[in-house]
């Protein structure tokens, strides 16, 4: 596959529109003192459309965040151990344990590849190798995947096994140079790794995760705030699987040409409907946020109470060792703030089991929740006939 053939002027009129938007959008979003604490709640939202891309469950994305969140400072980042000892707290249907599983591995494998995307990092094929893993048995595991794949797929579609390696070594070149736009970058990335299908499983977000390396290296994703991308292609997952099986098809050097633009026409039409979601989340979670500063609470700037009315927006379940370390504060202040939050009304303390509370705030909760059950009825309404 020859990686540098260019675009044609609207589809790089499209990159440039888009990385435009998601520029604006850091921009606007390094202003909101609140914005530090939303990674990980974006995160689970793209997870949440991630997941429907492959199957048709719609995952509830506030226990992503608190399961991912209690994971990372309790269970040494097993998420599998986590959700085991938590089930009852977070009421996530049995049905959809594995799907979840699925979802914060995804989490896991994004901030990753957020926290190592940066200004003079190599990727290699052991990094794609590794995001593999990641995928597949999340990042505590000590399991390990079996590599690239050794046998044929069906109708011999993708790369001949013993070229991958080679042909995965010349991806990971063209990920480490400045090629294209970051987001023309990252659409040659995703439409060559689908082409090759160096796995025997979690194709799609091997490659899908790959191909943000370019853009969280280059700057698209100010301080690494994620913009649901996979909102608009859990829409269009028809449409991607057939743009995959064309890629993995013996085609003429011009049908591949055609394939790959219609790639690029696809990932940036994502793109740009991710900024138009991650906009929308900002503004309702800031609302928010300003219907809480005006109860007529006393919140000294940068005080526990300040900085924890921020982190609940994010995080809707904290226990109040847990909070005192994020927001930088100690117990006695961090757990005093927590008892003016529940006079208030904002949080409410629930009792975990004899050694634990935690304070849980409702309206976060529902405002997250609330808001991607509207992006499923915006997707419902965008795939009905006609539309």
């Amino acid at each position: 596959m020859d990686y540098f053939k260019p675009f044609s002027a609207d589809t790089q009129a499209a990159f440039f529109s888009a990385e435009a938007d998601m520029i604006r959008f850091g921009e606007r979003a390094a202003q909101l003192p609140h914005a530090e604490y939303l990674k990980n709640t974006m995160l689970a939202i793209d997870a949440v459309f991630a997941i429907r891309m492959t199957h048709d469950v719609t995952l509830p994305p506030v226990p992503l965040i608190v399961l991912f969140d209690v994971a990372g400072w309790k269970f040494d980042n097993d998420v599998d151990h986590c959700l085991a000892m938590m089930r009852s707290m977070v009421r996530l249907p049995e049905e959809a344990s594995g799907a979840a599983i699925e979802a914060l591995h995804y989490m896991q494998a994004l901030e990753w590849i957020s926290r190592i995307s940066k200004p003079g990092f190599a990727a290699s094929p052991e990094t794609i190798v590794r995001l593999n893993e990641i995928l597949l048995y999340g990042i505590s595991s000590e399991e390990r995947g079996h590599g690239f794949r050794k046998t044929y797929l069906p109708y011999k579609k993708g790369s001949v096994p013993l070229e991958i390696p080679r042909e995965v070594k010349k991806l990971c070149d063209f990920c480490n140079g400045e090629y294209f736009s970051p987001l023309g970058q990252a659409s040659v990335i995703h439409h060559a790794f689908e082409r090759m299908v160096p796995f025997d499983s979690m194709i799609d977000r091997t490659g899908l995760l790959f191909a943000f390396m370019p853009m969280f290296r280059r700057g698209l994703f100010a301080n690494e705030l994620m913009v649901p991308i996979c909102w608009g292609a859990s829409l269009e997952r028809e449409y991607r699987r057939i743009l995959k099986d064309a890629s993995r098809k013996e085609l003429t050097s011009e049908s591949h040409k055609v394939y790959k633009e219609q790639w690029a026409a696809y990932n940036a039409r994502n793109t740009s409907m991710g900024v138009v979601i991650a906009n929308m989340f900002i503004s309702k979670v800031s609302k928010l946020r300003d219907s809480w500063r005006s109860r007529g609470l006393k919140i000294p700037a940068n005080s526990a109470t300040d900085r924890l009315l921020d982190l609940f927006l994010a995080v809707p379940q904290l226990a109040t060792r847990h909070a005192a370390n994020c927001i930088g504060k100690s117990y006695g202040a961090t757990n005093e703030a927590m008892r003016q939050l529940v006079k208030a009304g904002i949080v409410k303390e629930v009792a975990v089991d004899n050694r634990e509370r935690v304070f849980v705030c409702d309206q976060s909760a529902a405002l997250i929740a609330d808001f991607v059950e509207s992006l499923e009825k915006m997707g419902e309404v965008a795939s009905e006939p006609g539309e």
